[in-house]
């Protein structure tokens, strides 16, 4: 049965790619980083976004993911990346996923020409949803200026609502601005709006966003759900928050977010399978250790018990 937007919520990691020294993705360490996250609470998963290397995956490695996420999810919702600079990969790769199973493909712009009119950006969203969505597809698009240089406009977003027959339900928001965020709360209300950061989770569900779409799940999921939990039974919230936004300010001081994730939880889960695939790097040995000791400082162990055991 499709997925009912209404069910689109809650803390959804954005779930890295586990790659094993030969740059292969293997998809038993995902299966259990995937389980794991679906234990702590979480309320689904986005594979091959931004923090799952996405736009570094080829065609068959993209479906072999999506296929082993699926089977370690369970009953909970699984987005998935499926954006490129070519309108024809977009197409192929959204049709198949929606074939295997997937309930809401994320769509990021086509990122590679720059100030590009509307009329362009909602000519390559049309065809795709006539050459690639179901009558029955859910589809969010994704926004995340300050890495595609490519915005989802209010005005575009107007647009595809009114060419997507329904099929248009949600918008992620990683542009970090709790501004848009209330905007886009505002102008869509009928929408399901992400946040993209773990420090606007609280701030977003008070103006009506329906949960985080995140890297900081991966390692801090334990810490999101509790402030999703404690809104939604009207428990207070704000400590929760305070916590959760000193540990992801933490991660903010290594960018990009994949390896210092990975970082981690190669200690976490062992084994080799945790590496970054160029143009990324590995962070550095002190630079983990300076990581790992943040986190400690913040006696995170009672929701994040395995940081103990860390060396």
């Amino acid at each position: 049965m499709p997925l009912s937007p209404s069910h689109l919520r809650g803390v959804v990691p954005a779930v890295v790619t586990p790659l094993n020294s030969n740059d292969i993705p293997d998809l038993e360490a995902l299966y259990q980083h995937i389980r794991a996250l679906i234990e702590e609470g979480c309320h689904g998963i986005l594979l091959l976004g931004t923090t799952g290397e996405g736009t570094s995956m080829g065609m068959a490695e993209r479906e072999a993911i999506l296929e082993a996420g699926l089977a370690a999810v369970g009953d909970e919702f699984v987005l998935v990346g499926t954006g490129t600079p070519s309108l024809t990969d977009t197409i192929t790769l959204t049709r198949r996923a929606y074939e295997l199973g997937a309930d809401v493909t994320v769509i990021l712009p086509p990122f590679y020409y720059k100030d590009v009119a509307g009329r362009g950006l909602l000519d390559y969203y049309r065809r795709l949803f006539a050459e690639a969505v179901p009558d029955d597809g859910l589809v969010m698009v994704y926004h995340i200026p300050q890495v595609t240089q490519v915005p989802i406009s209010f005005n575009l977003l107007e647009d595809l609502v009114s060419v997507s027959d329904g099929r248009l339900v949600g918008v992620k928001d990683s542009s970090g601005d709790p501004e848009h965020a209330k905007e886009l709360c505002r102008r869509f209300p009928d929408m399901n709006v992400f946040v993209g950061s773990d420090r606007l989770l609280l701030a977003g569900l008070e103006l009506g966003a329906d949960g985080c779409i995140t890297a900081g799940a991966n390692v801090l999921g334990p810490l999101a759900v509790d402030v999703y939990r404690a809104y939604a039974t009207g428990d207070p919230a704000d400590p929760l928050q305070g916590r959760l936004t000193a540990a992801r300010l933490v991660f903010e001081r290594y960018q990009p977010f994949p390896a210092a994730l990975k970082s981690l939880l190669a200690l976490r889960y062992g084994g080799d399978s945790w590496n970054v695939r160029p143009p990324l790097t590995p962070l550095s040995d002190s630079d983990r250790a300076e990581l790992l000791s943040a986190l400690r400082s913040l006696n995170l162990e009672n929701k994040l018990p395995w940081l103990a055991d860390l060396d």
